[in-house]
């Protein structure tokens, strides 16, 4: 092979590792910094029972913070540990979140497409807060979905006892939140293998057609 060959597949063999080494050593880090997203809500005054009511006394503040990390691969299992905290007004004798489901949703016209999504039990933590019972909340995006533009949704179960002694539970109550969700890259990975395979195969190729060279004997002949 003539040396002017011989250079064009060295230079195909090295674009070939250092692209290949591009794509796949990001992927392979990803996930290595820790992120924490939070959203906030209010659950509205059901002391009288439903419609709710105006009265700010009987309403109960949501604090909801999801730990996880940033970015995310796209078609892998994505875990969020969550946290939910409660203020109840000073009408409010005690409150009880039961469930937590995690929505992860994108844009569209005129409502939200829910792409995936978890349910956990919750347990108390402390005073009015509570963690998951069943470990993280477990989202899996898709091959079809990648980018920054999606969101995290949630909904509670709960339930709510007044001062005037009335009790309100509500199941699956969702306060339309957006909480924006780490950023879903594509994953390539096995692209980013091939690329420094058939690199380091060109590489080992040239290798050998040098080696022989060097003993007086021609590839191919």
């Amino acid at each position: 092979m003539k040396d002017s060959s011989r250079f064009i597949l060295a230079c195909f063999a090295g674009i070939a590792i250092v692209l290949g080494a591009t794509l796949y050593l990001p992927a392979i880090r990803t996930g290595q910094a820790p992120v924490v997203v939070t959203g906030e809500a209010t659950f509205p005054d059901y002391s009288a029972g439903a419609p709710p009511g105006q009265t700010a006394a009987n309403e109960v503040g949501i604090f909801l913070t999801l730990g996880t990390r940033n970015p995310w691969i796209q078609g892998q299992r994505q875990e969020l540990v969550p946290s939910v905290a409660a203020t109840p007004g000073p009408g409010v004798a005690s409150v009880e979140i039961t469930t937590l489901k995690i929505y992860l949703e994108r844009p569209a016209a005129p409502n939200p497409t829910i792409v995936t999504g978890d349910l956990v039990l919750l347990v108390p933590a402390g005073a009015n807060r509570w963690v998951s019972m069943d470990g993280p909340v477990v989202i899996y995006p898709n091959q079809d979905v990648s980018g920054d533009d999606f969101f995290l949704g949630f909904a509670l179960s709960l339930n709510v006892w007044y001062g005037n002694g009335q009790s309100y539970g509500y199941g699956g109550w969702e306060p339309g939140v957006r909480i924006g969700s780490p950023d879903i890259v594509p994953d390539f990975t096995l692209v980013g293998l091939l690329l420094m395979a058939v690199g380091i195969g060109g590489g080992v190729l040239l290798a050998t057609m040098w080696a022989a060279d060097r003993r007086g004997i021609r590839i191919g002949q």
